[in-house]
């Protein structure tokens, strides 16, 4: 078995050549496929449906098509070469295959930068998990810049985070830093709580997006987003409002006190409630930790991923070989 250590899925690049970049954010609903010029900025999106029941050959051929037209963009609309691709993908993505990714059914064995390349014949496209790319491009073109570490929080239909060290996002022994979805939050009556190797995602249960939409409609029978039971007047609405934020706020405060990171960036759907969810968390980070961060929203709070991979794309850009 080769011991030599995992490839950086994010380097940072050592060229900047002129030309544009195409980013690819696999979801399990959608994917979209960007086309950004040499600053980051997209200037012409392809979305479809992922119909991941279908397999991951015809999710590649679509994506793969996508790339096909808006390289063709590039050269016929703006003049530039494509110099770099890059994709994200929900899950632990390893050379050989992504773990812990059950909305992407088929992709278990799934050697996705390989497949990409051979798809798109290119010498190579850089891969990464989708959510730590997200704090990719904030650290190289929004709040995280400059903050040494940070920490960057999604929260969404599911939550996770990622730290970013040195200019660099923390990928983990195993690329799974960050996955904050599988933190046990305890209970106040000691009771044991579910966990990975029952098959859930304790934290996610009790504070994602999904979880909220099941518990109000459990509870108050109608499916809440975050931002409507969050502003809710509704005294039902804002008991569990007030138990989801100190689950949460207390999740974070644990993090920061283990980190000591200089900021906190949040980012995701979720943020829609962000006037709400950012004070919580302030407040109990300046209560709970020696040394609180700050508490900012990221710059990309929409399209995440997709910037994400844009970002990956533009540090490994560098001059295309005869093609």
């Amino acid at each position: 078995m080769s011991t030599d250590p995992a490839p950086d899925p994010f380097p940072r690049s050592r060229s900047r050549p002129d030309g544009a970049v195409i980013g690819i954010d696999f979801g399990g609903t959608k994917t979209e496929v960007a086309l950004a010029d040499p600053d980051g900025t997209p200037v012409r999106r392809i979305r479809f449906a992922t119909r991941p029941e279908q397999g991951p050959d015809r999710v590649l051929a679509r994506a793969g098509a996508a790339v096909r037209e808006l390289a063709e963009y590039a050269r016929s609309g703006l003049g530039l070469p494509v110099v770099a691709h890059a994709a994200v993908s929900p899950g632990v993505v390893r050379p050989d295959r992504i773990l812990l990714t059950p909305n992407l059914p088929g992709w278990e064995n799934l050697a996705l930068a390989d497949r990409l390349a051979l798809e798109l014949g290119v010498d190579g496209v850089a891969v990464a998990n989708d959510v730590r790319a997200g704090p990719l491009a904030e650290l190289r073109r929004g709040a995280l810049r400059g903050a040494d570490p940070g920490v960057y929080l999604s929260l969404g239909t599911g939550v996770a985070a990622a730290l970013t060290v040195g200019g660099r996002v923390l990928d983990g022994a195993h690329r799974a830093a960050g996955e904050i979805a599988y933190l046990d939050p305890g209970r106040p009556s000691g009771a044991p709580v579910a966990t990975f190797a029952d098959g859930h995602a304790p934290l996610e249960e009790l504070v994602g997006g999904k979880a909220l939409a099941e518990r109000s409609a459990a509870e108050l029978g109608e499916a809440l987003t975050a931002d409507r039971l969050f502003t809710s007047p509704d005294p039902a609405a804002r008991r569990i409002a007030r138990e989801v934020l100190d689950t949460l706020a207390t999740a974070v405060a644990n993090i920061a006190v283990l980190l000591d990171p200089e900021r906190v960036v949040v980012g995701g759907g979720m943020m829609a409630a962000g006037a709400v969810i950012l004070p919580a968390l302030s407040e109990r980070l300046d209560r709970a930790v020696p040394f609180p961060p700050t508490v900012l929203p990221a710059r990309f709070t929409a399209d995440a991923s997709l910037h994400g991979a844009i970002t990956l794309a533009l540090d490994h850009r560098c001059v295309p070989a005869g093609r």
